[in-house]
């Protein structure tokens, strides 16, 4: 085992012994995936130690988290698009409730974007689109936009466009890729010590993303 994977495997365990269901994964472009057969038993139990010993092993360069109620109601907010709305919503969050964007944890994505990370002391849904934008497009060739692409699609009216999504969660049974994963590095908090907010707190860090949605539902 190199010195890349012995510490990814660290800090898995780290994870779980935090309480916190993770599993080895892969990551190629955009695609992400769970690098398990079957990874649904771990939205109902933690693996065992034995098991992540095995997986970490095996030299993946990549570890994610299931959300939800099996790591103890986890919950984490994706900002994508290189998180160009991440500024505004944190400043959103300053004003509503002083002080809690300093409890997050907080990481940076290998496409520039943010993950806020916590957990709640209720259940937590699963994943929502919080913030939306809609943006026309010439015709229906692919459209690439901070690194992704998209393909158009024609409504109704024959007008294409494609939608962005720039705020979302992943949330009960959700998964999403976290740091030491190469690309992922944390710049506050930890993910081992993750902290637990009230269903308020929650609350008001999911309004101040819907209130930055730019698509009429």
């Amino acid at each position: 085992m190199d010195g890349t994977a012995s510490q990814l495997g660290q800090a898995a365990e780290a994870l779980l012994r935090a309480g916190l269901s993770v599993l080895p994964a892969r990551r190629e472009g955009d695609a992400k995936r769970v690098a398990v057969r079957s990874w649904k038993p771990y939205q109902q139990r933690l693996p065992t130690e034995a098991e992540v010993r095995a997986w970490f092993a095996n030299g993946h360069t990549a570890l994610c988290l299931v959300g939800g109620a099996v790591s103890g109601n986890l919950e984490m907010i994706d900002f994508d698009l290189a998180g160009e709305a991440f500024a505004p919503w944190a400043a959103l969050v300053q004003e509503m409730a002083p002080g809690l964007l300093e409890q997050l944890a907080i990481e940076t994505t290998p496409s520039g974007g943010r993950h806020v990370i916590y957990r709640c002391d209720t259940p937590v849904c699963g994943n929502l689109k919080l913030a939306q934008r809609k943006v026309n497009t010439p015709g229906a060739d692919p459209v690439t936009i901070g690194g992704k692409t998209f393909v158009p699609r024609k409504d109704a009216q024959g007008n294409w466009s494609i939608l962005l999504t720039l705020i979302e969660t992943r949330g009960e049974g959700g998964i999403f890729l976290c740091a030491p994963s190469d690309g992922y590095s944390l710049t506050q908090g930890s993910l081992s010590n993750l902290p637990v907010l009230t269903a308020e707190q929650r609350e008001t860090l999911l309004s101040a993303a819907w209130s930055l949605n730019e698509v009429c539902p």
